[in-house]
């Protein structure tokens, strides 16, 4: 337990890292951007399709799985809507409050899908502990463009390196919380594993369908593209050598 506890927290850090990269280099390219959000799609979507879907099948058939999908999903767009309702009755039209409002609306987004990150880690753990180190990874090097998702448009809005610095690190720590939340109660049956990991998939398919894809698509498509098979392909490499 607290092996993936510390793998959990170590994923979870990589959040700061990308709030560090934003303010140690403000002006860094919109083309390394894109592959590293192309990247961190192809790694997501990789773990869901060989490692989650797999998995929450096999541990209590395919019906808890769409299931799962369909909740995981349902979860992210109904945060999406209240994050936005919430940041919209603070705008006063200034483009300091617009990326302040941008800043906090993708903090608040980005630790409510941290937790179904780290329900994922902790269910991943349960089924087999290489699968919880691999999802541990997908989530680190996602973490990175995360972190600097949420920094730049504070760093936009005038707020200190400090303060973006403690915000990232503390967005970082619910990755850990989601994991220690699923050891509470990945045993309860098969049927709650497998909807964890179900639920976690539809999680992290919405995040790349909504805000992964559509970004880096937008910068650089081809550059996208050559990060996401990159990261489709590490993450194959890295299942093979675990033996999955």
């Amino acid at each position: 337990m607290a092996q993936i506890l510390l793998i959990s927290l170590l994923s979870g850090m990589s959040t700061p890292l990308g709030g560090w990269i934003v303010t140690a280099f403000p002006r860094l390219s919109s083309r390394w951007l894109s592959v590293i959000l192309g990247m961190a799609a192809g790694i997501m979507l990789t773990v869901v399709i060989t490692e989650l879907m797999p998995s929450s099948v096999r541990t209590a058939g395919p019906r808890i799985f769409f299931v799962g999908v369909a909740i995981g999903w349902a979860f992210m767009v109904l945060t999406s809507y209240v994050v936005r309702r919430v940041s919209g009755d603070h705008d006063d039209g200034s483009a300091i409050s617009h990326f302040r409002n941008m800043g906090w609306f993708i903090t608040i987004a980005m630790a409510l899908h941290d937790l179904p990150e780290g329900i994922a880690i902790g269910a991943g753990d349960a089924v087999h502990r290489e699968l919880g180190a691999i999802i541990a990874l997908a989530i680190a090097i996602h973490n990175i463009p995360e972190g600097m998702g949420i920094a730049a448009p504070l760093r936009l809005a005038g707020v200190s390196k400090s303060h973006i610095l403690a915000i990232t690190f503390f967005t970082g720590l619910v990755t850990p919380a989601g994991t220690l939340i699923s050891l509470a109660f990945v045993h309860v049956s098969n049927q709650f594993l497998s909807l964890s990991l179900a639920f976690a998939a539809g999680a992290m398919l919405y995040v790349v369908a909504k805000n992964i894809l559509p970004a880096s698509l937008t910068e650089n498509w081809g550059l996208a593209a050559l990060g996401g098979g990159f990261g489709t392909g590490v993450m194959l490499l890295v299942s093979q050598v675990a033996g999955h």
